[in-house]
């Protein structure tokens, strides 16, 4: 459930940055992105660690003091393999590490994590292994979906500090075309003008969300985006280069059928697709609600995801 002060299209738009964000930021940048959300949520309660220099961190990257609860961080960089090896083995050293410094302080010990997909089962094995040698900790995790409850029960200053702003329907009513033409410069600049050229586009079929899995806060941002498709449409067939509307859809199917076969999921897909039309980092609200429109269209007109259930990967 989300705040009564927030509509339902910030709520897509903020849950798209969230995930974005957490897709971006790895390493240091995670832990300082999780200690940002806590020290927002809970105030003086946590306390922020970090290492300094040779000293480390002794194991803890964040503290609750009232109720014992110590995190350690763990940040995939997006695009990196998973590696079971590294993840087991980060569980086991930085719980020992924990222990070891903060015995009769910790209380609870949490490994937080950016893993969408989820923990792989040894990494499962490794937190059920733990808990039973420390039966007086409580031991767990907090991937994306745990961390995003903290951040959407945050009042709208610091979701705004956080994420940055967020659209509402006014703001996709008031789109404004300038904003679609740099973005699609942006995006054809430097494009092999060469690239092989695609079947025309088919109607877009009902169930198409449906059959292709489309995450919830992604439907919400194409059902409402769509509102716009028609402009780009538009701006694509008066521009002074005929062509320039075939060219993006080859460029966008060509992009989704590269991410496709990396066996990435359909949010993910999406993730990419986005910040392929945004950019990485901060994205204005004008160059977001462009963006949304663009995705949109290309959804719709089939040059991303399948128009036929027999061709989506079971």
């Amino acid at each position: 459930m989300f705040p009564s002060w927030m509509s339902s299209d910030q709520a897509w738009q903020w849950q798209i940055s969230l995930q974005l964000r957490l897709r971006q930021v790895h390493g240091d940048g995670f832990q300082e992105f999780f200690s940002d959300v806590m020290a927002r949520s809970k105030g003086d309660d946590y306390v922020r660690v970090r290492a300094f220099g040779s000293l480390g961190d002794k194991g803890c990257d964040g503290y609750l003091l009232s109720t014992g609860s110590m995190f350690q961080c763990y940040g995939k960089l997006a695009d990196a393999a998973v590696k079971v090896s590294t993840i087991v083995a980060k569980i086991n050293e930085d719980f020992a590490l924990a222990l070891e410094n903060f015995e009769g302080s910790m209380q609870e010990w949490c490994f937080v994590h950016n893993l969408f997909d989820g923990l792989p089962a040894e990494a499962l094995q490794a937190i059920l292994a733990l808990r039973t040698a420390n039966p007086k900790i409580k031991i767990g995790t907090m991937g994306p979906d745990r961390l995003e409850t903290y951040v959407f029960d945050l009042p709208e200053l610091d979701m705004v500090g956080l994420l940055g702003p967020a659209g509402t329907a006014e703001h996709t009513k008031n789109m404004r075309i300038e904003d679609v033409a740099a973005i699609v410069h942006s995006v054809m600049s430097g494009i092999d003008a060469n690239m092989a050229p695609l079947a025309d586009p088919k109607p877009v079929p009902f169930d198409k969300m449906d059959f292709n899995a489309i995450p919830p806060c992604w439907r919400g941002m194409l059902s409402v985006a769509s509102k716009n498709a028609a402009y780009i449409d538009d701006y694509l067939q008066q521009t002074t280069d005929p062509e320039l509307g075939q060219r993006m859809a080859r460029v966008f199917r060509h992009r989704y059928e590269a991410l496709k076969v990396q066996s990435l999921s359909p949010g993910a897909i999406m993730a990419k697709l986005y910040e392929g039309i945004t950019g990485i980092g901060s994205v204005p609200l004008e160059r977001q609600i462009a963006a949304q429109a663009v995705l949109a269209f290309l959804f719709e007109s089939c040059d991303i995801f399948e128009d036929d259930a027999s061709k989506v990967p079971s």
